[in-house]
């Protein structure tokens, strides 16, 4: 005697999701690995230090390397491009945004100040210098 199956047509009563969450997961570990990765400045540079005070608002930053590289905030620029970036910047966030230069301590003095004057001309009304905190000798 021979067995008959049957086959029936109706539709599939549950959804397996397990993949969807081990894929889910992964892509939450690989954001968790890479997200401190990109929040490096674009321009590396040794700041003086200082004891300072942390601002928790939107800032803008200017980061200058001592062979002329410049970054704003997470872009390289070209030193040409800041007046007319900055005055956009500013225009966007408003004129109480603070300006952070964050500048190589072997930066020269001119082209620092001539960062400072390119801020103030570009509308910024608080500018500051950024610094490392002081490492603490235990």
């Amino acid at each position: 005697m021979r067995k008959v199956r049957s086959f029936s047509d109706s539709a599939i009563s549950g959804v397996n999701i397990v993949p969807v969450i081990d894929l889910c997961l992964v892509l939450l570990v690989i954001l968790l690995i890479i997200s401190p990765m990109l929040d490096a400045p674009p321009v590396e540079v040794k700041l003086p230090t200082a004891k300072t005070k942390e601002e928790k608002e939107n800032n803008i930053s200017i980061t200058v390397a001592p062979n002329g590289k410049m970054a704003l905030n997470t872009e390289t620029i070209d030193s040409k491009e800041l007046p007319k970036l900055l005055n956009m910047l500013i225009r966007e966030q408003g004129d109480d945004v603070l300006v952070i230069i964050r500048a190589d301590k072997d930066v020269q003095y001119g082209q620092l100040t001539d960062i400072l004057k390119t801020a103030k001309t570009s509308g910024a009304k608080r500018i500051s210098l950024g610094t490392e905190k002081p490492k603490e000798d235990k």
